[in-house]
């Protein structure tokens, strides 16, 4: 398959491309992004190549695609619909053409205190227009769509749990990404430096940051594209499917960048000669229990699983903790990194000053650490800090881990869905009886 060589390594590393690919019963092999997760083993292999190669556009689209086979075989179950063959024939036409999807779910929501039907245009929700025997047109935008130009395909899912009001709201289907009525709205964070400036922008130099506020007007969607038409009673269940399969890219994302913000933090320490100060050895000990616990969560997320419908799904709670923990803790972390480099880390010179004849030796005398720390490497590592908490594509970044996969607000709801909070009012008032 060509997205066995999706990523980084060798694509003939046998063991690479083992453990991110999956070969079918009738031999064809398809990458391991477009394989749902039957059981914990399929899940644990699934997260450790997301580890090991980029692919949040990926992960996303595979989350959409196994929450709406989850929640296909329930409404068929309840209404006697036909979703689930569609839903596993498209998974298939999918991963089988090695397809590169992007995942519509954000609408543009007007007035946010009210439902899709409350809303003065009724097009501010992507809904569905008109109804035919052969299948239905849909109207309306979604926003914050990753990779949406560099898709073949668009899955578009609803972004809220709806109500009975709201069920032509209530819909999700897959559309061509050059489907007649589709309008993109193209914008990017940044654009790729090059290796000239990998001194000065060691993290980002080749990063690209791509989305789209994408159109649909009055598109057309053939009925085997369609996986729900207003079952408004299954959409917050399809969220929660959706979020917490998406989240597992938390758990591996946040803690190895929180270890490297500790890493970077204990190197700029001792650069300074001050790894041995107490304040500065209590605050790296605050960044490890964060480590630690974001570790923690990330086991009891992925052995604390469900199977549902055939398919494995990790621990919702364990998940959404992991986002809530660092998102509150990322801010005073790249603060206390930006304390240890000091006025440098938006000033100091650049790589390409290093390499002037005029300006390097003066540079390489007074950027100096202590005895043994040359310039070179001191402003290297300043260089990396100011890519991870100044540079542009770190203040998107930053504004991604808090959006990104549900708000923090969403992540509390999830944390707090099924807690038995009236059983600690009942342990209080039994201690007061």
């Amino acid at each position: 398959a060509n997205a066995a060589q999706y990523g980084r390594g060798a694509a003939d590393d046998a063991e690479t491309l083992a453990a991110r690919t999956v070969t079918l019963p009738d031999g064809e092999v398809i990458h391991r992004w477009h394989q749902p997760p039957r059981s914990q083993e399929d899940l644990l292999k699934f997260v450790a190549m997301e580890e090991e190669m980029p692919g949040d556009a990926h992960g996303a689209m595979a989350a959409g695609i196994t929450g709406l086979q989850i929640v296909a075989r329930k409404m068929d179950a309840k209404f006697g619909t036909a979703y689930t063959p569609r839903i596993d024939a498209y998974a298939e036409w999918y991963a089988r053409n090695d397809l590169h999807g992007a995942f519509a779910m954000t609408d543009a929501k007007g007035d946010r205190s009210k439902p899709p039907s409350g809303q003065a245009d009724p097009d501010l929700w992507v809904r569905v227009v008109e109804r035919r025997a052969d299948g239905i047109v849909i109207r309306g935008a979604k926003t914050s769509v990753t990779s949406a130009a560099l898709a073949n395909e668009l899955l578009v899912l609803p972004t809220h749990g709806m109500g009975p009001a709201d069920a032509d709201w209530s819909v999700a289907c897959a559309v061509p990404a050059n489907a007649p009525g589709v309008v993109m709205i193209s914008n990017y964070a940044g654009a790729p430096w090059g290796e000239r400036f990998r001194f000065d922008k060691p993290v980002n130099h080749s990063t690209f940051h791509h989305d789209a506020t994408v159109i649909f007007n009055d598109v057309f969607v053939p009925n085997e594209r369609v996986f729900m038409d207003g079952e408004f009673d299954h959409t917050r269940e399809l969220l929660g499917y959706f979020t917490t399969l998406h989240r597992t890219g938390v758990l591996v994302r946040e803690p190895r960048d929180t270890k490297k913000l500790i890493g970077a933090a204990q190197l700029m320490a001792r650069y300074n000669g001050l790894e041995n100060v107490g304040a500065i050895r209590s605050t790296i000990a605050e960044m490890i229990e964060t480590a630690q616990l974001l570790d923690a969560l990330r086991y009891t997320a992925l052995n604390r699983v469900q199977i549902i419908e055939g398919l494995c799904v990790p621990d919702a709670v364990a998940c959404n903790l992991a986002g809530l923990t660092i998102t509150g803790r990322r801010d005073a972390f790249l603060t206390f990194l930006c304390e240890l480099c000091g006025g440098p880390v938006l000033t100091a010179p650049s790589g390409l000053d290093l390499e002037n004849p005029e300006t390097a030796a003066l540079v390489r005398k007074y950027y100096v650490g202590k005895d043994g720390v040359g310039a070179d490497e001191r402003l290297r590592l300043v260089k990396y800090i100011y890519d991870l908490c100044a540079s542009d594509a770190s203040g998107w970044t930053r504004a991604s881990g808090v959006t990104a996969a549900g708000s923090p607000g969403a992540r509390r709801v999830a944390v707090g869905r099924g807690f038995d909070l009236e059983g600690c009012v009942k342990a209080v008032l039994a201690d007061l009886a």
